[in-house]
């Protein structure tokens, strides 16, 4: 009977610690722009999306403009960003399932070609990955799109006239993404 007395005494010292542990990993992934929760929209854009250029973490630059004409998956993520780890497979996954359909482009946010590229290949992320070292390409985005989160990762689904018709933030799921992408295929 001690030792049941004392194990619970140790419990109850220990779960408000555990609680503040917790509270403290979601408030510096949340500081630190990763999402650790959800938000969902659907609806054309206004605005066309516009182009860009980006090097991409093989060296090369591309134009967003090329991938027109094609519905397009464009997320944006990075290598430190726990959500972002968790969402990864699914990504690598659908891009298997829908690469003769879509265009996908990832953009890593605030993160290094070599870090992203040691990210890839860990989660055999075998699409264009483009480097946005600013966060300004995902600003101008997320501003287009109305996304009301400022949060990684973050999927905008464009459809094939260049118009964003979804957005997910947060670490989107394989049954989230075949919903979303739906639109886009139209």
């Amino acid at each position: 009977m001690k030792a049941s007395v004392f194990s619970r005494y140790r419990l109850s010292r220990l779960a408000p610690a555990a609680g503040l542990l917790l509270l403290a990993s979601v408030l510096l992934a949340i500081a630190a722009g990763c999402s650790t929760g959800s938000s969902t929209g659907s609806g054309p854009t206004a605005q066309k999306v516009p182009n860009f250029s980006t090097k991409t973490i093989a060296g090369t630059t591309i134009n967003f403009s090329d991938m027109w004409g094609k519905p397009i998956v464009l997320n944006f993520g990075a290598s430190w960003c726990g959500p972002c780890n968790e969402e990864a497979p699914v990504l690598a996954k659908m891009y298997q399932q829908y690469k003769d359909r879509v265009n996908f482009l990832g953009m890593a946010v605030k993160d290094t070609a070599s870090n992203q590229k040691a990210f890839a290949q860990e989660h055999g992320l075998t699409y264009t990955i483009g480097l946005d070292p600013d966060e300004s390409t995902f600003e101008r985005f997320r501003e287009l799109a109305n996304v009301p989160e400022d949060g990684i990762p973050t999927t905008l689904f464009i459809d094939k006239n260049g118009y964003v018709v979804a957005y997910y933030v947060g670490p989107i799921s394989e049954d989230t993404f075949n919903q979303k992408i739906v639109l886009i295929l139209q």
